[in-house]
């Protein structure tokens, strides 16, 4: 990532979109989803609202845990800070010197598109699944309806061939 004050916004393109050089777009939808949330996140910076948020639209002021969390609800992703170490890397938007902030880290994708291809394949593929148990069901039910009207069918039929069974019975006992 360039440490160009954009280091945040950088590595949140390049997991979203797989493009460092969206930093710009990312951070505009971040500072308009804050703006739109000012009831919440006012009460967390200690200036003027509009200020911090005219500050920080500028491309060269560096985000902060504000940014973070929106962010994190923007993209319905939980954010981890990395910060180099020998253990073993839990980050997902991360760096390795100091406060920086890089990418890719501890992802479990191999490619950043990779995460929102699979959940737009999973999210398919739930929708299909939903809509195959639905079929399934109306099938069942009409199975169902059928079934009912069949038997009720069969055994109105059974009915009136013994009510004329009785019939054909008094009028032998009478003859």
């Amino acid at each position: 990532m360039k440490e160009d004050g954009a280091c945040l916004f950088r590595a949140v393109a390049d997991q979203v979109y797989g493009d460092q050089d969206m930093h710009e777009v990312v951070r505009k939808h971040c500072m308009d989803y804050l703006m739109k949330n000012a009831d919440y996140f006012s009460n967390y910076v200690t200036e003027d609202f509009t200020t911090y948020i005219n500050r920080k639209r500028k491309s060269t002021c560096h985000g902060n845990h504000i940014e973070m969390q929106a962010m994190a609800e923007m993209y319905n992703r939980p954010v981890e800070v990395y910060q180099y170490g020998t253990g073993a890397s839990p980050g997902r938007w991360g760096g390795s010197r100091g406060a920086d902030v890089g990418a890719g880290e501890g992802l479990s994708w191999p490619r950043p598109q990779l995460a929102e291809q699979s959940l737009m394949k999973s999210a398919i593929k739930t929708s299909e699944e939903s809509w195959i148990e639905q079929q399934m069901l109306e099938d069942k039910k009409r199975a169902t309806d059928w079934e009912a009207t069949n038997e009720a069918i069969e055994e109105q039929v059974a009915r009136e061939s013994y009510l004329q069974w009785l019939r054909d019975q008094e009028k032998q006992a009478r003859q």
